[in-house]
């Protein structure tokens, strides 16, 4: 805010804008591919946010070095929050858009920095991270999904699942099960068997394989046809509120501590 005092203005609050950049080691200006450069650029956005005052600038020659002009009255905020990434106790999305930017460089083979003049403001390890991963678990478990396709010539025959909206490879059965199960392709199906699976440094957990024993045909009738089928049952017809006592709590005198 502008105001005259003796003659003169004088100008409050922070008055000249500020540059920061974004430097990469994995590429050039010439040789970034503009989508690349694009993906970048918006994770950026919400690492520094104030979206209406950060503005794109530049692209510095060497290794890319996205430059990005921030507004006066954002400077303040933009730099609390470029901080509070660094520490690690900035807001989700900031902290999620570091997480994004470190795997794109790991991707690309590159390493970056975020500064502020020759001040250096977040760290980018990128290939440098070793990413934490589980080492394999073997365990018992089961999968539910539909059978897509079964086949090979050999011993073990690989079977692909479709399973929570994707492709499931990695799993087999020997040709006795392998057998029953085309006769379900394109059908639901509950998979027993022991899988390796592993967890990658994002949390999630990947099937590696995945050896199928037995399995058991699913209904895919809805709850609503589940239901009128429960209702239509006699099973409960002749059961009287005493049998369904008994059958929670056991003989009367063992009830309440009886003897």
């Amino acid at each position: 805010m502008a105001r005259k005092q003796d003659g003169r203005r004088r100008v409050t609050g922070g008055s000249k804008s500020v540059e920061f950049y974004f430097w990469i080691d994995a590429w050039t200006p010439s040789t970034i591919p503009m989508a690349r450069l694009a993906e970048y650029m918006a994770q950026l956005a919400t690492i520094l946010g104030e979206a209406n005052s950060v503005h794109f600038v530049k692209l510095k020659r060497g290794s890319t070095g996205l430059v990005h002009k921030v507004q006066p009255e954002a400077v303040q905020k933009v730099r609390e929050r470029a901080n509070a990434v660094r520490r690690g106790d900035a807001p989700r999305d900031a902290l999620r858009a570091y997480e994004v930017v470190n795997k794109m460089l790991r991707d690309d083979n590159g390493v970056g920095a975020l500064k502020e003049a020759s001040s250096l403001i977040i760290p980018f390890p990128g290939r440098e991270h070793q990413e934490e991963r589980f080492s394999a678990i073997k365990e018992r478990g089961t999968i539910d999904g539909e059978v897509l396709r079964v086949g090979g010539p050999h011993k073990w025959v690989p079977v692909l699942i479709e399973s929570e909206g994707g492709a499931m490879s990695g799993c087999w059965a020997d040709r006795a099960t392998a057998k029953l199960l085309a006769h379900r392709l394109f059908e639901s199906v509950r998979l027993h068997g022991t899988g390796k699976w592993s967890r990658s440094s994002e949390g999630r957990w990947l099937l590696q394989e995945f050896v199928i024993e037995s399995f058991e045909p699913l209904n895919t009738a809805s709850l609503s046809e589940a239901l009128e089928a429960v209702r239509a049952s006699d099973a409960f017809n002749d059961t009287s509120i005493s049998d369904l006592t008994f059958l929670r709590h056991g003989p009367a005198e063992k009830q309440n501590g009886g003897h």
